[in-house]
């Protein structure tokens, strides 16, 4: 389970299988275990073995990923190096109000990326992509570290809670998490929601600000060709009113994915009917055409969608 810092290590109080085995069997069990996965869980106070940033994965190509420590700020970040090799740059320093396993679910989440054949020279991801490299991590964490599904929640919990201060160290801007959504039962449940009409329509989509992109600038800065991605996760249709507010955005604000100094100069709204969408689809792109009146000095243009579904 996590606590406030981070899973606990089975290692310390259980053995691997769940028994309680002597001090020096589950030594031995989980020394051996932690070589053959070629990491170590973060443990109790008093564990002497190093704290892992990382784990081992390949990419699409079948090829193994190097890591590569850098200290740039961010925990793990995927990338293509000028050989052509995929790569994960980490900086492996700890962070005040993240944990180990906060840490180790980025570089995974990084793995995912790079494993499904995303293109990490892309500006950003779509929500679906996002979505489903998460669902790699979890996967990862599980069959490779032994996650439980108590962790994964509490894992989700806990990402859901980070301040924006810390989210500047991840290489993604805020988002929603949906890391339960990745795990069999879950899904196999929320379906059957849906099937029944449990699910109400907002329930129903997934649409994520900080998966937003603006394809394309104006010289002066302020009109964009703007789009946003919007996934249905349910087995029916939903029909969507979609409010595109365009404005403008401390520039400070913009990097951490922060809205408090966002000020509407103009406003789209446009009507989506979203067909469904099994797990693992690509989620629906909308593209639209707008402009503020003017850019503050320190300021940028960004826009943000407000949703209502039926």
């Amino acid at each position: 389970m996590v606590d406030g810092d981070g899973l606990e290590n089975r290692c310390t109080r259980k053995g691997i299988g769940g028994s309680n085995p002597s001090p020096s069997a589950s030594s031995s069990r989980c020394a051996i275990a932690f070589v053959v996965l070629g990491l170590v869980l973060a443990a109790a106070p008093g564990w002497t073995q190093p704290v892992p940033r990382t784990i081992t994965c390949d990419a699409a190509n079948g090829r193994t990923v190097t890591a590569l420590q850098v200290m740039n700020g961010t925990i793990a970040k995927a990338a293509i190096d000028q050989d052509g090799r995929a790569v994960i740059q980490y900086d492996p320093r700890a962070v005040s109000g993240i944990t180990t396993q906060q840490q180790l679910f980025v570089y995974a989440h990084e793995c995912g990326h790079l494993a499904l054949g995303h293109d990490v020279r892309a500006a950003s991801f779509s929500v679906a992509q996002e979505q489903i490299a998460d669902c790699h991590a979890i996967r990862s964490l599980m069959t490779k570290v032994g996650f439980t599904t108590d962790d994964v929640s509490i894992l989700e919990r806990a990402m859901r809670e980070v301040e924006s201060g810390n989210a500047r160290h991840f290489p993604w801007r805020v988002r929603e998490y949906d890391l339960q959504g990745c795990l069999p039962e879950v899904v196999a449940r929320r379906q059957a929601d849906a099937r029944r009409g449990e699910l109400n329509a907002d329930e129903c989509v997934v649409q994520n600000d900080a998966e937003n992109a603006i394809l394309s600038k104006s010289r002066d800065g302020r009109v964009i060709d703007g789009s946003y991605s919007v996934l249905n996760r349910c087995a029916r249709e939903v029909s969507c009113q979609f409010t595109i507010e365009i404005g403008t955005l401390l520039e400070s604000d913009i990097d951490v994915g922060g809205w408090r100094s966002f000020r509407v100069q103009q406003t789209i709204v446009e009507q989506h009917t979203l067909r469904p969408g099994p797990a693992g689809s690509a989620a629906a792109e909308f593209r639209f055409h707008g402009g503020v009146d003017a850019v503050p000095a320190a300021e940028a243009v960004d826009f943000r969608v407000v949703r209502a579904c039926q």
